[in-house]
């Protein structure tokens, strides 16, 4: 029963990486292959709604790996009526993700609310922080697995 709450928890979260990182790629390479003008890209297009639908996928991702990493716990604690215990390299790790998740969050809030005010950019440089943090959780995931 154990290893099923885990396999189900595991299931959202790795759905959840593959978002957070994919996502923000698409944005990026949608807003490099769209091959027109700079001041072109500053006005509503399809692409700027497609991004905008991004943007709310990545904040939904983000949100679907804070709450399945909560749920590691949970289901630690439920099975084993403790919290995983965490030292050195896998708390640094856990420590990364966690500030990664708030700092996407709060990015991916943040353009949703003032994206279609900054020029095209300052959305590309938005997308690109994204995929980076987004690839940083999950390399911190590989070290939180084997040292957590």
């Amino acid at each position: 029963m154990g290893d099923l709450l885990y396999a189900g928890v595991q299931l959202v979260h790795n759905i959840g990486a593959a978002a957070v990182v994919g996502s923000p790629a698409v944005a990026w390479w949608l807003v490099l292959a769209n091959q027109v003008p700079a001041e072109l890209l500053d006005r509503p297009t399809a692409t700027a709604l497609v991004q905008r639908r991004l943007a709310w996928f990545t904040l939904l991702a983000w949100s679907t790996q804070v709450a399945s990493g909560i749920g590691f716990g949970v289901t630690t604690y439920y099975l084993k009526h403790e919290l995983p215990e965490l030292t050195g390299v896998g708390l640094a790790a856990l420590g990364i993700k966690v500030t990664c998740a708030l700092v996407c969050l709060a990015l991916a809030t943040l353009y949703l609310r003032a994206s279609s005010r900054w020029p095209a950019h300052r959305q590309l440089r938005v997308w690109q922080i994204l995929f980076v943090l987004g690839l940083t959780a999950l390399i911190s995931a590989a070290f939180l697995r084997w040292y957590g």
